[in-house]
């Protein structure tokens, strides 16, 4: 063999190597880019999800949140009826009061009054 032949044959091995490495190299690149496409498909997924179960948590406390408001609002307007009630009772009481001094005073005035003519002639 001559030395040209040995050179050639050197050459196209080394071209032959360089090309299987440009392909793995592609490869390994494609296979990088699909591998890092799944992983943000898959956190996107995931960060939706999250994004999903939050929605849902603040829409559960919200409603709870609601429902208290609403039953310390009907507590309230109860305390306050009762209230209203109790004054109104008191008011009435003190009006009744005032009616049986008034009735009592009159009453006296006219058992007073006969005996103080009496009294006075």
């Amino acid at each position: 063999m001559t030395n040209d032949t040995q050179e050639t044959k050197i050459l196209k091995e080394i071209r032959t190597s360089e090309k299987e490495s440009e392909e793995i190299i592609e490869r390994a690149m494609k296979e990088q880019e699909r591998i890092i496409d799944a992983a943000r498909k898959n956190s996107s997924k995931m960060l939706e999800g999250k994004k999903e179960e939050i929605r849902q948590e603040q829409e559960k406390k919200l409603a709870e949140f609601k429902e208290k408001v609403g039953s310390v609002r009907k507590e309230k307007i109860e305390e306050g009826k009762k209230a209203a009630k109790q004054a109104k009772a008191e008011k009435n009481i003190n009006k009744a009061v005032d009616f049986i001094i008034k009735k009592f005073e009159a009453a006296v005035n006219i058992v007073y009054e006969p005996q103080n003519k009496i009294l006075r002639k």
